[in-house]
C-alpha cells in the first residue's frame, strides 16, 4: 500500500506539471459537456423532491408519505450517482483511451499503432467491463440495503465504497492493458494482484468527482492520466527486475 501511494504521489505530480504546459487541456472538454447535462439532470431530481415535501399535508398520512418519497429519492440519487461514474466512463472511453495513449507516448516516447478497429473493440470492451462492474455493484447495494438493518451503516458503507473504487480503479488500468495487449484473464489477475494500486485509483476518482460542479468534469481525465502514470511505472518495476534476474 505504501507504494502504491507513492506511484500515485509521483503520477500526480507528473499529470499536473504536464497540465500546467497547457497539454491535454482539449481532452477536459467532453467531460465538460456530458458533466453539465448531468448536473442539469441532478438539479431536477432534487427540485422534484423539494416540491414534494412543500406540498405534503400536516396529516400523518402525508408524514408516511413524506417519508417513503425521501428514502425513494435518496435510493434513486445513490443510483444515479454509481450509475453516471460509470456511465461516463463508457461514453467517454474513446476520449480516455486516446488520451491515455498520448500520455503514454509523452511519458515514455512509445508510438503506438492507432485504427478504428482497434477504437471499437476498446469500446465494446470497455461495455462489458461496466456492464459487470455496475451489475455486481448494484446486486451489492441491494445485499447492503437489507444488511443495513442488522449492521452498523459505517461497515456497510465501508464495503460498498470499496467495491466501487475497485471497479472504478480497474476501469482506469482498462485503457494501458488493452493498449499492452494484455488479454481479459491477465486484465482479471493484473487487477487483484495489484489490488491496492487499483483501490487508491479508484478511490481518488471517487474523492475528485465528489467536488461540487466541478469534480464531475477533471475526474476523468485526472484520473485516466494518474492510472496510466501508475501503470507505466509498475511495468518500468517489472522490467527493472526482469532484468536483475
Amino acid at each position: 500500500m505504501i507504494q502504491a501511494l507513492k506511484y500515485h504521489w509521483e503520477s500526480s505530480i507528473q499529470v499536473f506539471t504536464t497540465l500546467k504546459t497547457g497539454k491535454f487541456l482539449l481532452y477536459f472538454l467532453p467531460g465538460l459537456v456530458i458533466g453539465a447535462i448531468y448536473l442539469v439532470f441532478y438539479f431536477q431530481i432534487h427540485e422534484l423532491l423539494e416540491r414534494s415535501n412543500s406540498t405534503e399535508d400536516q396529516s400523518w398520512i402525508g408524514s408516511a408519505f413524506s417519508w417513503i418519497t425521501s428514502q425513494a429519492f435518496g435510493i434513486l440519487d445513490i443510483l444515479v450517482f454509481e450509475f453516471y461514474k460509470f456511465f461516463i466512463l463508457v461514453i467517454l472511453s474513446p476520449v480516455n483511451n486516446i488520451l491515455s495513449e498520448k500520455y503514454d507516448t509523452h511519458l515514455t516516447g512509445k508510438a503506438f499503432s492507432f485504427s478504428f478497429l482497434r477504437l471499437v473493440n476498446d469500446f465494446i470492451r470497455m461495455i462489458f467491463l461496466v456492464a459487470a462492474a455496475l451489475f455486481l455493484e448494484y446486486l451489492f447495494l441491494v445485499i447492503w440495503w437489507f444488511l443495513s438493518w442488522v449492521l452498523p451503516d459505517f461497515i456497510g458503507e465501508t464495503l460498498f465504497f470499496f467495491i466501487s473504487a475497485f471497479f472504478l480503479g480497474f476501469s482506469f488500468y482498462d485503457y494501458s492493458l488493452e493498449r499492452y495487449q494484455l488479454g481479459f484473464f491477465r486484465s482479471w489477475n493484473f487487477g487483484f494482484t495489484k489490488l491496492s494500486y487499483v483501490l487508491v485509483t479508484g478511490t481518488l476518482f471517487s474523492l475528485i468527482f465528489k467536488i461540487p460542479y466541478l469534480g464531475v468534469i477533471i475526474s476523468p481525465v485526472l484520473i485516466t492520466m494518474i492510472a496510466t502514470g501508475v501503470f507505466i511505472k509498475l511495468q518500468q518495476n517489472k522490467l527493472r527486475q526482469q532484468q536483475n534476474t
